[in-house]
């Protein structure tokens, strides 16, 4: 075992990325709730894509003690970006329960919003990050090479300006890339997210990730409502459905179940600064 145990509770789940507010769960999200606490699902990370949603999510953060929220403006509603919206960001940001800037990125495979109207959104968030030192929730389809260039450029920033932030500045979410992209999100010292999507028929290069990724740059995540794991594709995700992804990594890894939830959850809480959940640590 090349790896040391945090002082965790045996099983202790964090979904740092589900989407609980939205339309598929207002039925039913207390028990959708009671069902995750049963599978050891404790703690949830809940990112705004809008103002609208962003405000939700607090909203949520103030009804359930292991809500935490994320505020921000996601690439694919850059188009509700205005004068005033950075302000109300930074507002929002002053809630005990906010420990993220996110979702927000970049998206050119979706023709939502123009790519230059996405950059200059994403540069505004991510200043407003540096600004309340609260790392970042990075989206990103068909955009690495854009989204590398200007994530470099803040990670340098960080540094140089010796902010804290510089040491664990966020997570790339439902992180499906290669090797070598890998490897330059980690040396930034981000955490890469691992979604339901790993548990599909995906190409080598995905079961690669997962064996050669440092854990100490692990987070588990559901995306809830979207990529539901296997066996349950094509049904609505939920947080309790982590574990299935906590399996397909721990059979690939041959790692126990316990000392993945112990690795993961600690890094979420390092990551997003829990101050519930310090000091488990």
């Amino acid at each position: 075992m090349d790896y040391a145990l945090p002082d965790l509770p045996e099983i202790f789940w964090i979904d740092t990325h589900c989407h609980l507010y939205l339309e598929p769960f207002q039925q039913d999200l207390h028990e959708v709730m009671l069902r995750a606490q049963s599978h050891g699902v404790d703690v949830w990370i809940v990112p705004g894509i809008d103002l609208e949603t962003s405000r939700a999510a607090i909203a949520l953060s103030e009804q359930y003690p292991g809500i935490f929220a994320a505020v921000g403006v996601h690439p694919n509603h850059a188009t509700s970006w205005n004068a005033t919206t950075l302000s109300e960001l930074r507002a929002l940001c002053t809630h005990p329960k906010v420990v993220a800037i996110g979702e927000i990125g970049l998206d050119y495979y979706r023709d939502y919003a123009p790519p230059d109207l996405q950059r200059v959104v994403l540069k505004a968030q991510l200043d407003l990050a540096a600004e309340q030192g609260l790392p970042v929730i990075l989206h990103q389809r068909a955009s690495f090479q854009d989204l590398q260039a200007m994530i470099g450029q803040w990670v340098e920033a960080l540094h140089t300006s010796k902010a804290p932030l510089a040491q664990s500045p966020g997570v790339f979410h439902a992180f499906e890339g290669d090797l070598s992209e890998m490897t330059w999100i980690t040396q930034q010292g981000f955490c890469l997210g691992l979604a339901g999507s790993i548990t599909y028929r995906t190409p080598e290069r995905i079961n690669g990730i997962i064996q050669n990724a440092p854990l100490e740059n692990l987070v588990l995540e559901t995306d809830s409502p979207y990529l539901t794991p296997v066996p349950h594709r094509g049904k609505r995700n939920e947080p309790s459905n982590l574990v299935l992804i906590a399996e397909k990594i721990c059979s690939l890894r041959n790692i126990p179940h316990p000392d993945l939830a112990r690795m993961t959850s600690a890094n979420a809480i390092r990551l997003f600064n829990l101050p519930l959940y310090r000091s488990l640590l």
